[in-house]
This record gives C-alpha cells, sequence and structure tokens, in this order.
C-alpha cells in the first residue's frame, strides 16, 4: 500500500514466495500432489487483479482504515494506493473523477450528505452490475438503507438497488460520567426527560455542566430530538412518493424546546458556541456530567495524554422522546465510478468484499476505526478495553435514522443550521425559526421537482 504514490508492492516478493515454495513442497515428505497444486495455485493467484486507487479523507478514523488495507495487501499481494485528501477537498475531487473518459480511483469515499449525488446520477456503478450474484451479507449494516437507491422515488429505499458499501459507521452515541452516576445512584437515562432530571442533580457551574449539546453546527444531533418526537426535517411517503416538511408540525415545536432547554439551562455560559471539539474537551476535563455525541468520540475519553476520566466514563443508547429513541446515521460510503474499465471495477469490489468481512472489521475496530458490522458489536462488547462502547453502537443499530439524503442535502442543512442558530441566541422564537427554515425547504424541494405536501 502507498500513499498518493506507489512506494509499496508485495507483488513481486508473492511471485518469488511462490517459485520457492513449490520448489520446496515439491520435495516436501508426507504432502500429498493435490495440498501441493492447490498451495501453489493459491500463492500463484494471490495478486491477480488490478492495482486500486482509493480516494480517502485525512480524518481521526484514517489510522485505522489504513490499517485496514496494509492488512488486505498482506492478505492478498494486491496493490493499493491511497491518495489521502482534507475533507474540504474530497467532494470536489469525487465530481472530477466521475466527469472524465476514466476516473482516476478505483474507489470514492462518499460522505452520507453527498452520496444521492452519485447513486442519482449513475455516477456510481451499481455493484450487481459489476458482480450479478452479489449479496450482501446481513451482519452489514445498511444505516437506514444507506446502501441503496430507488430511482423511481429519487432516493433510499429498502428495496432500492445497492449502489454503495458502508465503510465508516458513524451514528450518536449518550456519554455519561459513571462514576458520578454510580456515587449518586442515578440511573441511566433513557428519556430526554431523564436527562433533564439527571442533570439537575449534577449541574454545579462553573466545576461541573450538567449536559451539553452541539449548537454549532447544531443540524446533525439537533435531527435527533425531532425524531424523538415523531417528525423530521423532510420525510418520503414510499407509497404515494409525496415529500413533507416536518418543522411546522406540534412535535417539532415540543422538541426544540427540550433541545433549547437542555442546552441554554445546564450546558456552560457559551452554550450556543459548543462545537464538537469543545464538547469533547469539556467532557474529557471532568467538567460535564452528560453529552449526546459522535460515537467516535469515545477513544478520546481513554486517552490518558487528551483525557482525566480515563476509565469514567460510560455510553447508551441516545435517549428518546414520545416516538422513542432515535440515533442519526453520520457514515460514509464507498462506491466505484462508473467510468472504469471492468478489470479496474472487479479489482475494486475484490477489496470492498474483503473489507467488510468479519475478521477484517475485527482488525478496522481494534485499530480505533469504527466498524459496520453487527457480529463485531456484539463480540467486542464484552472487551475489556472497547466494550463500554461497542456495546453501546451495537444497541444502537435498530434505533438508526437517516440524515436527509437528497442532491438538495447541503441546501437544506444550511438552512437547519442558521435557523436553528438564531433560535439559540433568541434573534429569532422557537417558532419563528421553525416556520423560515420550513418555508424556505419547501422551496428548495419544491425547486427540485419534487411532489410535495402543503406545509401544516
Amino acid at each position: 500500500m502507498s500513499r498518493s504514490n506507489p512506494k509499496l508492492t508485495r507483488r513481486h516478493l508473492l511471485k518469488g514466495a511462490a517459485a520457492a515454495t513449490g520448489a520446496l513442497l515439491a520435495s516436501a515428505p508426507g504432502v500429498s500432489f493435490a495440498q501441493k497444486a492447490s498451495t501453489i495455485n493459491f500463492l500463484r493467484h494471490r495478486a491477480q487483479v488490478e492495482p486500486i486507487t482509493i480516494l480517502i479523507n485525512d480524518s481521526p478514523w484514517f489510522p485505522g482504515f489504513e490499517v485496514l488495507v496494509n492488512n488486505y495487501v498482506d492478505a492478498t499481494g494486491n496493490d493499493v494506493n491511497l491518495n489521502v485528501t482534507p475533507f474540504a477537498g474530497m467532494l470536489e475531487k469525487s465530481r472530477n473523477a466521475v466527469q472524465g473518459n476514466e476516473s482516476e480511483f478505483d474507489i470514492l469515499n462518499l460522505n452520507e450528505q453527498w452520496y444521492m449525488q452519485f447513486y442519482a446520477g449513475g455516477l456510481v456503478k451499481p455493484i450487481k452490475e459489476i458482480k450479478p450474484d452479489f449479496e450482501l451479507d446481513p451482519n452489514v449494516i445498511e444505516y437506514d438503507s444507506s446502501t441503496r437507491w430507488d430511482p423511481n422515488v429519487r432516493y433510499s429505499t429498502p428495496d432500492g438497488e445497492i449502489y454503495g458499501l458502508p465503510i465508516n459507521g458513524n451514528i450518536q452515541l449518550f456519554f455519561y460520567r459513571r462514576d458520578l452516576f454510580e456515587a449518586e445512584g442515578v440511573a441511566v437515562p433513557t428519556t430526554w426527560d431523564e436527562v433533564e432530571a439527571a442533570a439537575q442533580v449534577f449541574h454545579d457551574p462553573p466545576q461541573m455542566h450538567g449536559f451539553t449539546i452541539r449548537s454549532k453546527p447544531p443540524n446533525w444531533e439537533y435531527q435527533a430530538y425531532l425524531e424523538s418526537y415523531g417528525t423530521s426535517v423532510i420525510r418520503l411517503d414510499v407509497e404515494t412518493g409525496e415529500w413533507s416538511v416536518g418543522l411546522t408540525a406540534p412535535e417539532a415545536l415540543e422538541a426544540t424546546n427540550v433541545w433549547l432547554n437542555l442546552g441554554r439551562n445546564y450546558g456552560p455560559a457559551n452554550y450556543a458556541d459548543m462545537g464538537q471539539a469543545e464538547n469533547l474537551a469539556l467532557m474529557a476535563s471532568g467538567r460535564l456530567a452528560m453529552a449526546h455525541m459522535v460515537g467516535a468520540a469515545a477513544p478520546n475519553f481513554d486517552n490518558e495524554d487528551q483525557s482525566v476520566v480515563v476509565g469514567n466514563v460510560g455510553a447508551d443508547v441516545v435517549p428518546g422522546g414520545p416516538a422513542g429513541r432515535a440515533t442519526m446515521s453520520g457514515i460514509w460510503v464507498m462506491g466505484i465510478p462508473h467510468n472504469l474499465p471492468e478489470a479496474r471495477q472487479v479489482a475494486a469490489l475484490t477489496f470492498l468484499e474483503w473489507a467488510l468481512s468479519k475478521e477484517a472489521q475485527l482488525d478496522y475496530a481494534l485499530a480505533g476505526a469504527i466498524p459496520v458490522r453487527q457480529d463485531v458489536y456484539e463480540e467486542l462488547a464484552g472487551d475489556e478495553k472497547l466494550g463500554w462502547w461497542m456495546k453501546a453502537m451495537g444497541d444502537s443499530t435498530p434505533y438508526i435514522k437517516a440524515q436527509p439524503r437528497l442532491a438538495e442535502t447541503p441546501q437544506i442543512v444550511e438552512v437547519v443550521d442558521r435557523r436553528m442558530s438564531q433560535a439559540i441566541i433568541d434573534e429569532l422564537s422557537p417558532e419563528e425559526a421553525l416556520q423560515e427554515a420550513a418555508e424556505e425547504i419547501q422551496a428548495i424541494l419544491e425547486g427540485g421537482g419534487y411532489n410535495v405536501t402543503p406545509l401544516e
């Protein structure tokens, strides 16, 4: 494997190993002809697919992905280049790759808020067009149909065709100070009302804050509140093909008030300026009792160089409201560009199938990345080091909800972030923020040619 340029290859080593092993086996006593032939044939065919280049973002989970790729190269002899790119450049590079005569990349790493553009435009190849008998292992989590696309309704649906495969299983978790909860005899909250009750016990600013929200930007975590109250930013009725905007529903106002109340009353004084890094630092510094954030934050709390609460943080499924619990998906999928020769498509799929195997995903998880298999979470639930949050990840699978997945998603997310930020600082009332956001999103959907029901 190499980054950007092929500096490392094992193909010539494997060819030499095949010859040497063949000679050794030929004279080895007690080894059958069938065994000899099988072993020699395996070694000679380990590196029979084209080298591939993967476009991958430079991220906290990249070291785990690098281990995954190194393991693949070691196991198969197949060559892999990694083009490691800052997040800000990923979308442009991906778009450019699929617009030319032949993509420079064999695999694109696509964010959940982008992938629909590539699915809808046929810019990545449906997996069964590469391998007609392909079947997705049922242990691979699909994250509310993120792997699929139905062109008839222009959305990801459970019976859509598979276009991409998950590689980074980011979802949200609920983190809490296990030592404090045990000392006070407080049960781990399962509802937002219970979160507030627990926050009242622990909130003692500035030394300790009961709970915090992510306010910069707010959209991802905020959507979990909407879902737990039975509404969402947008929703598709698959049977009728009609879209609706859920921000004017009474449930949206209830969810928004709960979200604002928790952030304002139990967070730090700068609650309107709390991003993911700030929330993580507050918990790691021992000044936060509870937080709702990305599951990938978990290893930071056990890092002695970054955290004073090592061994004292617990994790659980995100609490819920009247409609139940919800955790928002924030994953990455990998797609194979449409403009590749068949041999390169086959080579790309060979890697993806290997990468999603249980053994590969176990190593991936142990290297610090976020696996995408349910059986891996179940196996690691009892792990002495990782079990405390791997179990919570596995327990969260039934509650995964999708973010909006339309070509217009970036526009929709911008509206939610802007209007909810105005509500946080009292520039708009919650009612005004929701109404303004709903009208803007309604206009975006109508402008995109979607069949949209009138606002409530």
